[in-house]
Parts: C-alpha cells; structure tokens; sequence
C-alpha cells in the first residue's frame, strides 16, 4: 500500500512538476516570512524600550478635553505605585527651515521626553 502510494505521489510530481515547484516555493516563501517576523518581534521592543529608557518617555498620558488643573494632577500622584506626576500643555504646528516645511508637536515637560535632534545629513549610527 504504501509503495503505491509513494509511486503515485512521485508520478504525479513528475507530470506536474511545475506546480509542484510553484507550491513549494510558496510554501518556502509563506515559512520565511513567518519566521523573520517571529525573530524581529523580541528585537522591534527591545529596542524602543531601550530609546523609550534612554530618552525618559512617560508610561501614560493622562488627557482631558477641558483640561487638567493643578489638583487633578495632586489627585493622580495619590494614586499607588505612582513615582511622578507632571502637568504639561501641547501644541501643534510647523516649523519653516530651508524653505521647507516640518510638521512639529511641541510638549512642555520637565524631565520627561527627552528630544533626539537628529541633522538630515548624518544618521542615528554616526553620533
């Protein structure tokens, strides 16, 4: 039985080789992506948690549409397992530089997100 079977299964390969070829490479295509992706996942948070370390990101933002006042911000640092509790105010606009124009969001904080100024003719790497 099962030499009949393998037989049939390689006469089949023979005469339709090129669709054998075709699923298989799909098939060998399909595994490596997969696996790429399963091997950059751990590599992708490592990595902005390390930047997000290094450049004192906050955990959370806390955003009211009316705003918040100074006892909001008291009532929050009550909270446990809270280390900081810092008020801030956002704005949204551009910057002309070198007839250009670059789309900024400009946050107020005191210690928290600290800002990498990169210059458009050297990368991260050369620093």
């Amino acid at each position: 039985m099962k030499k009949a079977l393998i037989k049939d299964s390689v006469k089949q390969i023979k005469n339709t080789y090129k669709r054998f070829i075709s699923i298989a490479l799909m098939a060998f295509l399909g595994v490596g992506f997969f696996a790429g992706i399963r091997a950059t996942s751990p590599d992708m948070v490592d990595t902005i948690d390390k930047y997000y370390d290094e450049q004192n990101v906050y955990d959370i933002q806390v955003i009211s549409t009316l705003g918040l006042t100074d006892e909001d911000v008291k009532e929050l640092s009550k909270i446990s397992n809270i280390q900081e509790v810092l008020g801030s105010y956002e704005k949204d606009g551009k910057i002309e530089l070198e007839n250009s124009e670059i789309v900024t969001k400009i946050i107020t904080l005191e210690d928290l997100n600290k800002p990498l100024l990169l210059n458009r003719k050297t990368s991260r790497k050369e620093k």
